[in-house]
């Protein structure tokens, strides 16, 4: 049967963009501790105070419990601060400095004192600030946002006393690190090296983008920041008509108004040199300054449509640039003269150098970039994947996780659950169904629909519809059942693989797919039990297509596709629909005849090793045995899920089992490979976690269960995060030392129906479980 779509090519509902608060989490009864944090702040103008607000915005939103942060702002007492701002001090008055401690007197568990440290922001007031850090008797991390290379001997004694009364000393590069050691004498133990955080990016199309400003037909050069004659903005102006004779379409752009402090001491001067400079060379049309402090969305999307970003500072000291870490995050290739921060990246593959104030230099590594389009595109992805460990999430936790790690306070540190959105779902789906891949954020149409990924979006959406009952969602729903109907064959089975011209693919032919037939029952199932019953068209295709695959149901012999059957037929059978307890046992013994062959006293397995989606075994004879009452489906389902759980929380996050080596009977954890994580394991453990917890009523799966989502916000072996909410999207796969940046369908599914299964889980057992805590 094949029935032609009627929807439109994109799922354009605005309605169905909302994001969902998370439930209120089980009270947690410790009290935040205040962290103190001496920094300039906004409303100043500067990148300290940028990255100071980025950091306390990130640890704010990563954590449910951590530090209340009181920022003490270095600023004029007159500047309009936000709440946050506890204290405005002055650097040269020792009486600001009293008050400071005064008023540190007066806060909660406060260990912590965060100082975010460049020269020049006490104004030669330096000993007062190491007098009051020495009265404050807390412990004092020190972020250093420069280590100057070669500094004169009031610096390095001042330096070697800020070190002294410093319990941690922070720097943003391994240079920088080893600098301190080898040049100030400092104890390597104290230093630790967290690089400078960056924005999580909603990669657009480049060409949309550069529509919008009417720049398509130009290639942009960019440079921003502040500005000042450090910048030596100069270099590229001089370099630019030995590039624009190769490749005229060149604009060069400006970004950033002058540093405040410039403009105090020497008003515009150097912007007007910078404007007589490009008059002198003719350069009006490939020039375009954009003279303001620009807000950060619309300096992401400028940094997204540039095609090379320039670095061309002339301080050769300048240890760490926030701008370029912005820009390759953005996936800008670079082209920057050698400070330290610029030659450990770009020794990675993500850029070019040139040496400072070589102007023919740089004209030349741009002729070159220019002319390649595809290596831009390599050093593009390459300062993709090196920059995503240094998003702000990321740069919190690795804040947070260290000061809670050397804290003698009892902190309860919970990652927070991100709001519920499906924004990235709709991006995917086309008037057909569920593209199967992306590249990063951007659908890829060539990788076409699969029968597996259009299932799963079926549960999501239904799952989406218990939280919100939101009744757009039903044209959804509709299409993915649609989906489903097209792939279904005369003798009750499914092709799994169509192409985006909605061809089935030789694909089909080529692998075995009971599996997909097991995941196309499950999401069938669970619409039956939670989808909306007045809407009569979505009741009848699940019926037809419940109907049509009744035969195939019963020769099935994965043990996945079995359970993934069960658990489809569970959920029919539970909301009523009708009775499927006789091919529930039958399922359920078949599974369990396949635990008897290969399982062993030191090996409760159904099969000689651990691979993908091993959650779903345990889980589906534990929903067998609910239905049959059979006491040995209950025996096998827990005993063989604790030999799974003991694996998979060996530490205190969930590790599942990598792809690049199944684990063996007989094999050593310590012998599989690190990385090879994929979302889709980490669901199905969640999923399997709220079951046992549902119907064996044991608090230690609800607790598992909140443990092993969390996987997804950075509890996992590298401390990263693989949701992204700027996205809504997930990344696909977590490897030994990166992160699969794209954010394919099944890896976002995946995160969906672990969060909603955990909100929905929330929703129903919060209070029990509140009790039980108290008990």
């Amino acid at each position: 049967m094949r029935l032609k779509m009627q929807h439109p090519q994109r799922l354009l509902l605005p309605q169905y963009t909302q994001r969902i608060p998370a439930q209120q989490p089980v009270p947690v009864f410790e009290v935040q501790p205040d962290l103190v944090m001496i920094t300039t702040y906004p409303p100043r103008a500067c990148g300290l105070a940028t990255f100071a607000s980025d950091l306390m915005e990130a640890m704010q939103t990563q954590y449910e419990q951590a530090f209340s942060v009181k920022i003490c702002a270095l600023d004029a007492p007159e500047a309009v601060y936000p709440a946050s701002v506890f204290h405005v001090l002055q650097p040269e008055s020792s009486a600001s400095y009293h008050t400071l401690l005064t008023k540190m007197k007066q806060l909660h568990q406060q260990e912590w004192v965060v100082v975010q440290h460049e020269f020049g922001l006490y104004r030669t007031h330096e000993y007062k600030l190491l007098d009051a850090l020495n009265q404050m008797e807390k412990k004092i991390m020190v972020v250093l946002h420069t280590v100057l290379s070669q500094p004169d001997e009031a610096t390095l004694l001042f330096m070697k006393r800020l070190g002294f009364l410093a319990h941690t000393l922070v720097v943003m590069t391994n240079h920088s690190k080893k600098l301190l050691i080898e040049r100030y004498g400092m104890l390597a133990s104290k230093i630790i090296v967290i690089p400078h955080g960056t924005h999580l990016v909603d990669h657009l199309p480049k060409a949309d983008l550069k529509k919008r400003m009417g720049w398509e037909q130009r290639t942009l050069l960019t440079t921003f920041g502040l500005l000042s004659s450090g910048k030596n903005i100069e270099t590229t102006l001089q370099a630019l008509p030995l590039v624009i004779e190769q490749f005229p379409e060149v604009l060069f752009l400006i970004v950033g108004q002058t540093h405040p402090g410039v403009v105090a001491q020497e008003g515009e001067r150097y912007r007007t040199f910078l404007e007589d400079r490009i008059a002198a060379l003719g350069l009006q049309y490939h020039t375009h300054f954009i003279n303001e402090y620009v807000a950060l969305p619309k300096l992401l999307d400028l940094l997204q449509m540039t095609d090379i970003y320039l670095f061309t500072s002339k301080n050769q000291e300048q240890a760490v640039s926030g701008t370029f870490a912005y820009a390759l995050s953005c996936g800008c290739p670079i082209i920057t003269t050698p400070i330290p921060h610029a030659k450990e990246l770009v020794q990675k593959g993500s850029g070019l150098l040139f040496d400072f104030e070589q102007p023919v230099q740089l004209a030349r590594q741009l002729v070159a970039l220019l002319a390649q389009p595809e290596w831009q595109e390599e050093l593009r992805g390459n300062g993709l994947h090196q920059m995503e460990p240094t998003a702000w999430e990321n740069t919190a936790m690795h804040y947070v996780n260290y000061l809670q790690q050397q804290s003698t306070t009892q902190m309860s540190l919970t990652l927070r659950l991100p709001y519920i959105t499906l924004k990235h779902v709709w991006a995917m789906t086309t008037g057909k169904g569920i593209l199967q891949f992306a590249r990063l954020n951007q659908p890829d149409t060539s990788s076409g629909y699969t029968l597996d990924d259009n299932a799963r979006a079926l549960i999501v959406t239904v799952q989406n519809y218990q939280i919100t009952r939101n009744p757009a969602l039903r044209n959804a729903m509709e299409r993915y059942l649609q989906f489903m109907l097209f792939c279904l064959q005369p003798d009750g089975r499914f092709l799994n693989y169509l192409s985006y011209t909605h061809e089935f693919t030789p694909q089909n032919n080529a692998v075995n797919l009971e599996d997909a037939f097991g995941r196309a029952l499950w999401a069938l199932g669970y619409c039956v039990a939670f989808a909306p019953t007045d809407q009569a068209s979505l009741q009848q295709l699940m019926q037809d297509l419940l109907q049509a695959t009744r035969n195939p149901r019963l020769t099935l012999t994965s043990p996945r596709a079995i359970a993934f059957t069960l658990k489809g037929l569970y959920f029919a059978h539970e909301s009523g629909n009708a009775d499927y307890s006789t091919e529930i046992e039958i399922l359920g013994d078949r599974l369990q005849g396949i635990y008897g062959q290969t399982a062993s006293d030191t090996w409760p397995w159904y099969e000689s090793y651990l691979t993908y989606g091993n959650s779903v075994l345990p889980e589906a004879l534990l929903m067998a045995w609910k239905v049959t009452h059979r006491k040995d489906f209950k025996t096998t389902a827990v005993h063989s899920f604790s030999f799974l759980v003991s694996i998979l929380f060996r530490d205190t996050y969930l590790r599942v089992i990598p792809n690049n080596g199944w684990l063996h009977r007989g094999q050593a954890w310590s012998q599989l490979p690190l990385g090879g994580e994929q979302p889709i394991d980490a669901a199905y453990t969640v999923l399997a976690l709220d079951t046992f917890y549902r119907l064996l009523q044991q608090p230690e799966y609800a607790k598992r269960m909140e443990t092993a989502y969390r996987w997804f916000l950075g509890l996992n072996h590298r401390g990263e995060l693989l949701y992204n909410p700027k996205t809504g999207g997930c990344y696909d796969g977590l490897e030994a030392d990166h992160v699969n940046l794209n954010q394919g369908a099944e890896s976002t599914l995946s995160h969906l129906l672990a969060r909603q299964a955990l909100e929905l889980h929330r929703n129903k057992y919060s209070h029990q479980l509140q009790n039980q805590i108290h008990t």
